[in-house]
């Protein structure tokens, strides 16, 4: 038996057009886009309380259209962009790594061009980097990481458990998966406010992030220095250092390039993951009393989450003119595949809006897909399992407070401001 979530509300309203009033008019609409192919859709925005259901919208009309506005930068030229919305198109967008080109840097908002690693190194170049950091977060170092998860997510839930209520992605959310990806990486998680205040920034505020990464980058550099001098042994930054790409070592910019990456990724991504998941519980008693009953579900609950509210939207951008997904793709467009999107697509699941945690198989792609799927996911995938049999032993049934109006978050990963939960 299936549950479906509440999604109804004012965000299941028809797709916003190219011509909606009140919208910025200041767009450049590319020669070659038919009109009848524009519509507006912006991930920078939060898209309202309920933005996976507002997005599965868009699957009612054309499988492929174009945005004035796109959630990456490209300097002075347009940023308006192609979107995918089928699964199976997508996940071609994201194999043809040769066409669909990942290899903009993102340093671009800061003035310069350094490059996240591997995330913005197309093949064959890319697994010169991918192949020795697929090791530091394989399954087998996760299982060896599982007592070390089960302390914190434990120790953290005791200091709230008495209360009676939470605001969640404070005393829980972003607590428990950064200050893992901290201890990993060897960093001190006293500043862990800081940490998070930068990821927000990079990932959520456009004005401002150029700066954020400019910070982040200089904390990066000392680091890097640091572990150069005085190495430590099982830490991620030593471990980045003693890599080689190939037969030769990576330079400075490189392994500040890859640090930097595992830095941003593992404070953001796992906290917004982690904040749907729980809203979800909270809003579905039914669900929330078969977890606790059968512990045992709880791997295939988190997948079919993983599905239902996924928050990743990346974009690639074109090497080559062409119209592989019957549409004309010119060199240097940009093409976004968002996993909102993707995850959500009624040709790939049944009832995609029905959250059903027993769900199986479940051939979702909230990690993306192709060369450039996420390294980190079977630490997500851990860490959100045990925090919920961890929170389950400890926590009695609990819900959102009432009256609490949920704000999201856009941007390349979508989140939630603030989670507050009552027992």
């Amino acid at each position: 038996m299936s549950y479906q979530h509440k999604r109804e509300g004012p965000e299941m309203r028809a797709p916003i057009t190219h011509d909606e009033p009140n919208r910025s008019t200041n767009w450049t609409i590319p020669d070659h886009v038919p009109a009848n192919l524009v519509q507006f859709l912006d991930f920078r925005t939060g898209l309202g309380s309920c933005p996976h259901a507002r997005i599965a919208e868009f699957h009612k009309g054309p499988p492929v259209f174009y945005s004035p506005v796109g959630h990456q930068d490209r300097g002075g030229e347009s940023n308006g962009t192609w979107i995918l919305t089928k699964a199976a198109d997508i996940r071609t967008m994201l194999q043809e790594a040769q066409l669909f080109s990942s290899a903009q840097p993102r340093s671009h908002a800061m003035g310069e061009s350094w490059r996240l690693i591997p995330l913005e190194v197309d093949p064959p170049e890319h697994a010169l980097f991918r192949a020795p950091l697929n090791p530091l977060l394989s399954p087998k170092r996760i299982k060896e990481l599982e007592p070390e998860l089960r302390e914190m997510a434990g120790e953290l839930i005791d200091k709230i458990k008495d209360r009676g209520e939470c605001e969640f992605i404070r005393d829980f959310g972003e607590q428990y998966p950064v200050r893992i990806f901290l201890r990993l990486l060897g960093l001190p998680d006293t500043e862990l406010q800081k940490f998070r205040s930068w990821a927000d920034t990079i990932i959520h505020d456009r004005k401002n992030r150029g700066k954020a990464m400019a910070e982040v980058k200089g904390f990066v550099e000392e680091q890097i220095a640091l572990r150069r001098k005085d190495p430590r042994e099982g830490e991620l930054v030593t471990q980045v250092l003693n890599m080689k790409a190939g037969d030769r070592p990576f330079t400075d910019e490189e392994a500040m390039g890859m640090v930097f990456l595992l830095f941003i990724g593992g404070l953001d991504t796992v906290v917004s993951s982690l904040s749907f998941h729980f809203r979800h519980l909270a809003e579905n008693p039914q669900d929330q009393k078969r977890l606790r009953d059968d512990p045992a579900m709880i791997p295939d609950a988190v997948e079919e989450m993983f599905r239902a509210y996924a928050v990743v939207t990346t974009a690639r951008f074109a090497n080559a003119d062409t119209d592989m997904f019957g549409v004309p793709i010119k060199k240097g467009d940009m093409v976004t595949g968002s996993t909102l999107l993707s995850t959500s697509d009624p040709d790939e699941f049944e009832n995609p809006g029905l959250v059903d945690i027993a769900r199986n198989p479940n051939r979702h792609n909230a990690f993306s897909f192709g060369p450039h799927r996420c390294v980190g996911s079977h630490l997500a995938r851990r860490e959100i399992q045990v925090a919920i049999d961890e929170w389950n032993k400890r926590i009695p049934e609990f819900r959102v407070k009432p009256g609490a109006e949920i704000e999201t978050l856009g941007g390349g990963v979508m989140g939630i401001k603030e989670l507050p939960l009552v027992w």
